[in-house]
């Protein structure tokens, strides 16, 4: 904690600012997680039925991948919370897209 001119008490990060490879990285974990969570879909439009298995372990790679490219700027926290989010996020939006296709399926 340090003092400015005017006597307010300032807190330094501990973590870095995110750079614009960093948001890039970032931006395009989250675009393609939720892409993958509309995957149902994508198979029900390519008339196969839908699977979960590539989805699953395409969503966790990613997850995992941008959360270790991210490492050095998040804390262990930031990090198991943006790889349990990006997971979450995947799952909810499967569940909802897959719901959707089996009763318009009928």
């Amino acid at each position: 904690m340090t003092r400015n001119q005017l006597g307010r008490i300032e807190v330094e990060s501990e973590t870095p600012e995110l750079d614009m490879a960093d948001r890039a990285v970032f931006g395009f974990s989250w675009m393609l997680v939720m892409a993958l969570g509309l995957m149902p879909i994508i198979d029900t439009s390519l008339r196969r039925s839908p699977s979960i298995s590539i989805p699953v372990v395409i969503a966790f790679f990613v997850a995992v991948a941008s959360g270790l490219a991210l490492r050095r700027r998040y804390s262990w926290i930031g990090f198991v919370l943006h790889i349990v989010g990006q997971i979450a996020i995947w799952l909810s939006i499967f569940c909802m897209s897959l719901a959707a296709m089996l009763y318009l399926s009928g």
